[in-house]
């Protein structure tokens, strides 16, 4: 055998076992896609997002990662813009990730369900929209799931709320018009409170980029509105409150998630964070929250948000799906969310429909903002959202 025959022999093998050792070192890592708002308009909840996710991820590893296999979060930021989250979502799928933890962003939800399903990657995301997680035929969208209640679900919890419990029938609505996230709050609600007997006195409209909201606020009180629904960015939701004050509208806002701690602090006027109401997705009495919390408090010096444990609480889903599928691949997530049942997270007991791709029979935990300070009101799901199993 010539001398270059031999050598070019000695490179293959080599290369071959170099390959393998390659092969099995990445066999130990198991790539996590994170896509979050770090440096737009809402960083506030993309980086609680992203700690709670790296809590959860830094929990499964210290205890031995899955089969062995250490996971490994990847985030892009999408500065809250639907091209950049396009774009990111592709560089992570490229980069091998088996599974994305979603934005809290309908919009982006809408825009990444279609790509996502051709990928065969899937996105675990707390985007309320439906029409992310079903689509227009009436089947789940293949790869999008979605881990808290959907905009129908939690807009009929507030509806509820606001007419069964509060006794409130006249209501003002104020929505971005622009906004899928929005919309999506809007319309369930109006339409149960019109089912239930109420009447919605006024509804006003802006669009991204309003500041100034007192000629729709004013609107709304001549009307006679004995409440404000407002399904909106935490932005504008302390400009209205604001505002509410300015004009003397002294009636109870009825709010979404966006109403949640920070928002108190941001308003910085405890007579202006004053009769609010609110759903949130966990309560901080309760003893499932501990452990995250004290590591959170512990890492970063200040108390965690609801965004953190929503964070957390994708990343659990994702072992479940991989632990019930059993395996590790993107394949193995999308054959196993949508049978992920009684799953103890840190927001509620998890159980995903294989029909809908969103959490079944979820309550919420209602607040009220008094003078600044949030009142906890204890859990309430309307009596149409528990499941069969339960009632």
């Amino acid at each position: 055998m010539k001398n270059g025959t031999k050598k070019w022999l000695f490179c293959a093998v080599l290369v071959a076992l170099l390959a393998g050792f390659v092969g099995a070192a990445s066999a130990k890592e198991i790539l996590i896609g994170n896509m979050q708002d770090i440096s737009g308009p809402t960083s506030v909840w993309g980086n609680a997002v992203t700690r709670g996710a790296e809590i959860a991820v830094e929990k499964i590893n210290a205890a031995g990662g899955i089969d062995g296999a250490m996971l490994k979060l990847i985030t892009m930021d999408t500065k809250a813009n639907v091209q950049e989250a396009i774009k990111g979502y592709n560089s992570l799928v490229s980069s091998g990730v088996v599974a994305v933890v979603g934005p809290p962003v309908s919009n982006i939800g809408l825009a990444l369900a279609p790509i996502a399903n051709k990928a065969g990657v899937p996105v675990v995301g707390s985007f309320i929209d439906p029409r992310v997680t079903v689509g227009e035929d009436g089947k789940p969208q293949a790869a999008m799931f979605l881990m808290q209640p959907s905009s129908v679900q939690y807009s009929e919890i507030m509806a509820s709320y606001t007419i069964d419990v509060l006794g409130l029938k006249k209501v003002g609505v104020l929505y971005d018009q622009s906004n899928a996230f929005a919309v999506s709050l809007m319309k369930p609600y109006v339409e149960y409170i019109k089912a239930a007997g109420g009447e919605i006195v006024s509804e006003q409209v802006y669009t991204k980029g309003d500041k100034d909201f007192k000629t729709q606020l004013t609107k709304i009180k001549e009307a006679g509105a004995d409440c404000l629904y407002f399904p909106n960015y935490i932005q504008e939701a302390v400009l209205v409150t604001n505002q509410r004050k300015q004009i003397g509208f002294d009636v109870p806002i009825i709010g979404g998630l966006d109403f949640a701690p920070p928002f108190a602090s941001l308003v910085n006027d405890p007579e202006a964070a004053n009769n609010i109401y609110l759903a949130n997705n966990f309560s901080e009495k309760e003893p499932q929250l501990k452990e995250v919390w004290d590591v959170y408090k512990a890492k970063y010096g200040e108390n965690p948000v609801n965004k953190v444990f929503l964070g957390y609480d994708k990343i659990l889903l994702v072992q479940e799906a991989m632990k019930l599928a059993g395996g590790t691949s993107s394949a193995h997530v999308m054959k196993g969310m949508p049978v992920v049942a009684n799953l103890e997270g840190t927001t509620g007991v998890l159980t995903i429909s294989p029909d809908t791709h969103q959490p079944v029979g979820l309550s919420m935990v209602m607040y009220k903002i008094e003078k600044g300070e949030y009142v906890e009101l204890g859990r309430y799901v309307p009596e149409k959202h528990r499941a069969p199993w339960s009632k």
